[in-house]
């Protein structure tokens, strides 16, 4: 485990984690002077906290700062009912993938969605099955203006416990297969914790620890001053 308690080079903050500091609510760019202050040189936002913030205020208050961007979150919620609620969907990652560009992200992270309707209480079907397929398809349709814009895509596996209202894609080796459903040549993995990052080619080998798979949209690894080799 590594000390960060005078290195902080390898951790970034997820700025969810922070939103309530002694009983109090906490904005963005509160967050990120704090974060400035403490020598933290990397956060993964929310996308509610840079609405609420402002994007232009934001993107100017990490570039005065030098504090990188490790994600952006998030993407995703990719299943829908009918033809209204797709167009939708795939409006809103549009501008997500927008958002992640004007501030510099190296990757959208990309919460897929569970059964639709499940979140708010009600799903509307239980096919599990269905709803990854809608995942796949929500993706594909991302992915050309990811490509145009250079932005890689992170899909974030999560527990099983998480599968009918937040992710149907629960497991690395289901993320990757749809890497491989989309013919993306390379694989990246990112830890749970939103700040150690690694990178590493998927060349058949099982076993990989870490759960979130960043896969580039651009077929070539994201630069090297934003991703950082995990030990």
């Amino acid at each position: 485990m590594r000390d960060f308690s005078n290195d902080h080079r390898w951790l970034s903050i997820n700025t969810a984690t922070v939103r309530r500091q002694r009983g109090q609510d906490w904005g963005l760019l509160d967050i990120l002077d704090a974060c400035a202050a403490r020598g933290i040189r990397a956060v993964s936002p929310w996308r509610d906290q840079v609405a609420a913030a402002g994007l232009q205020n934001v993107a100017r208050r990490l570039l005065s700062h030098g504090i990188e961007l490790s994600g952006y979150c998030r993407g995703g919620m990719f299943t829908y009912t009918d033809a209204a609620g797709m167009q939708a969907v795939r409006d809103d990652n549009r501008r997500a993938l927008d958002e992640a560009c004007t501030l510099g992200a190296p990757c959208l992270v990309l919460v897929v969605g569970g059964l639709p309707g499940a979140l708010a209480g009600k799903a509307a079907h239980r096919d599990i099955a269905g709803a990854r397929e809608q995942v796949t398809e929500g993706i594909a349709a991302l992915l050309q203006d990811a490509r145009e814009r250079g932005m890689p895509l992170a899909i974030e596996p999560l527990h099983p416990m998480y599968a009918a209202d937040r992710a149907c894609i629960n497991t690395l080796s289901q993320a990757l297969d749809v890497c491989d459903a989309l013919r993306w040549a390379w694989r990246w993995t990112r830890t749970t914790c939103g700040g150690t990052r690694s990178s590493k080619r998927r060349s058949g080998a099982p076993g990989a620890s870490a759960c979130w798979p960043c896969t580039s949209a651009t077929g070539s690894p994201p630069p090297p001053t934003c991703w950082k080799t995990a030990a």
